[in-house]
Order: C-alpha cells, then structure tokens, then sequence
C-alpha cells in the first residue's frame, strides 16, 4: 500500500513538473499561442478557437489555453457588440483561475501561470465594466493587478504583466484625477505610460494589443499625432482587422483626418452588414461618426440621411439602451442638418 502511495505521488508530482515546464516562451506552445492570436486579429475567432482548444487538449490541467480561449471570445463578443457568449467568456476566465490556483497550492509558483491568473481577473474585470458591473469590475482589476507585480517583482522580465499594470495605473489615475491634489493619491499615468511602452518592445505577445490599448490612451491624453503612428502599424500589419481598424478610425476621427477617417468608418460598415448577425450597434457606430464628418465638412443633406438612418432601426431594449448615447448624438446631428437644409 505505502509503494503504491509513492509511486503514486511521484506520479503526481512528475504531472506538476511536466505542467510547470510548459514555458509559452518556448515551441511549440509559442506558435500555437501566435497562430491563435493571428486568428483572431484578423476576424477568423472560430478558427482561432481551435487553435486554443489543441493547446488545452494538450495541457488539459494548464490555464495557458483557457485563458487565450477567452480572450478570443471575448474579442468575439466585443467586435460584434454583443454579448450572449459571456457565460462561456466566465467559465473560461474562472477555469484560468482555478487552474492557476492549484498549481500554485502544490508546486513552486512559476510567473508566467501567475501572469494568466492575473490577466483572467483583467478580462474579467473588462467585462464586467461593460456590463455595467463597476464595483465588482474594480474589484477584479485591483486583484489582477496584485497579482501580476508580484510576479513582476518575481521575475522582472515577465514583460507582457507590464501591459495589464502600466494599463491600470493610466486609468486610475485618469479616473480619479479629480483627487491627485491629496497627498496618498499619486498620478501613476506617466509611469503607466512607460510600462505599457516596455510592454510592447520586449513582451512575447502583446505587442499589438499593447500598441492598440497604448492608442487609446494617447486619445485621452489628446496626443493625436502619436495616436494615429501607432494605430497605422497595426493596421499596415492587419489591414483586415476590424479590431484595429475601428481603433485607427477613432484615432484619425480625432486628428481631424476626414477622408481617411471616412473611408474606414466606410469600410467598416461594409463589413458590419455582411456579418451573419447584426444588432445595429456598430452600424449605429458608424452612421453616425460618417454624419459627423459630413457636418464637420457642411455636407449637411448627407448628415441628415445619415443621420436619420442611424435612427431607424428597431432595435431590442437591450440595445436600445447601450445605443443611448449613440442615438441622442444622431438626433442633435439630423436636428442640426435640418436646419442647415431648410432654405
């Protein structure tokens, strides 16, 4: 019985060594996890599915593959605007988690699995911000934070933390600015900065969406000039990426660069319509920044028709909702045209 009981744990524990070994750094795991993500940069989320589904079926008790699983879907519900994959999106994140737990519970910590868990609670966080849920999604922010400086303090080349870190102290910053005056508020947006850049010249794979969230956060600070540069290097490398292009559309949106911004709202309302499913969301998106830049530009018969057509749809309440914003933007714009119009 005790032999058994020894061979036993040494079976075990050549399990945890063998998961522990899986280093994403190195083939074929790094492939897999660039293919996957190439997938999924250039709108083909089923294909890249699988890719991360081969990585779980290979390291079945890893939360290598859960997580990137969950990126995708969740880069899935994000390019459609729609969000009834979230059930699979959690289970996923919370898999990466429970996963990532239990190999810390019994063998040596290794940073990379405490990058994934930190990462989960990220994504997490993300979605739930999206849904509404800010209390929670701050709370999940704040625990992935932890979580990924300490493994940077760990190993201070775990580049692809410094992403989800330098990210976090930017808008924390950002979003309590109003309280930088008292003296245990710091403004961390430079430093954030600073990470993110570290981020994208030395991490493994997050080079484009650290230059992606890098973008937006240039806008915020109004620095469009930088913002454009970055958004047309990931687009020159992922021309027929949706998820950079509506990021390059907002960036030459700001700058005030009509035609090039006009033609990619163009391109991407194409692309929206040809989609199997279509909630409006995104064809609102683009109605109405092309009825902006008509009116910027005194084109007001073409704002008014966009505009009104941004109006019409029958959306769900749901979406309704979401689009509140979008749609009392729209009326003001045709209200404005109308006006313009009339002789």
């Amino acid at each position: 019985m005790a032999r058994k009981i020894i061979i036993l744990s040494g079976l075990i524990l050549f399990q945890i060594q063998v998961l522990l070994s899986m280093n994403p750094q190195e083939e074929p795991v790094k492939s897999l996890v660039l293919q996957g993500m190439d997938f999924s940069f250039n709108n083909r989320f089923a294909e890249a599915e699988k890719v991360f589904d081969q990585l779980i079926q290979q390291y079945p008790q890893h939360p290598a593959g859960y997580f990137y699983k969950a990126a995708t879907v969740q880069a899935e519900m994000l390019d459609a605007e729609d969000y009834r994959q979230d059930g699979q999106f959690y289970e996923l994140a919370e898999r990466t988690i429970q996963l990532a737990d239990s190999l810390q519970k019994t063998a040596r910590d290794d940073s990379w699995i405490s990058f994934y868990k930190g990462s989960a609670y990220l994504y997490r966080s993300f979605m739930k911000m999206k849904m509404g849920n800010w209390l929670s999604a701050y709370k999940d922010a704040s625990r992935g934070v932890s979580i990924l400086e300490s493994a940077v303090s760990q190993d201070s080349l775990l580049y692809d933390a410094y992403l989800g870190i330098g990210s976090f102290k930017y808008w924390k910053s950002t979003k309590t600015e109003f309280l930088l005056w008292l003296p245990f508020i710091s403004d961390q947006r430079d430093q954030g900065i600073a990470m993110i850049y570290r981020a994208i010249e030395k991490g493994d794979f997050v080079q484009y969406v650290g230059r992606d969230q890098l973008v937006w956060i240039l806008m915020d600070k109004k620095d469009y000039a930088e913002a454009c540069k970055l958004a047309r290097q990931n687009y020159e490398v992922y021309p027929e990426s949706r998820f950079f292009k509506w990021t390059l559309a907002s960036a030459a949106f700001h700058s005030r660069e009509w035609e090039f911004s006009r033609q990619l709202y163009q391109e991407l309302l194409q692309q929206v319509l040809q989609l199997p499913e279509n909630n409006h969301l995104n064809e609102i998106e683009c109605l109405v920044k092309l009825a902006e830049i008509a009116a910027d530009n005194q084109q007001w018969q073409e704002a008014y028709q966009l505009a009104d057509q941004a109006l019409r749809f029958n959306l769900d309440e749901s979406v309704r909702k979401r689009a509140k914003n979008k749609l009392h933007k729209a009326l003001t714009l045709r209200n404005e045209a109308e006006k313009r119009i009339q002789p």
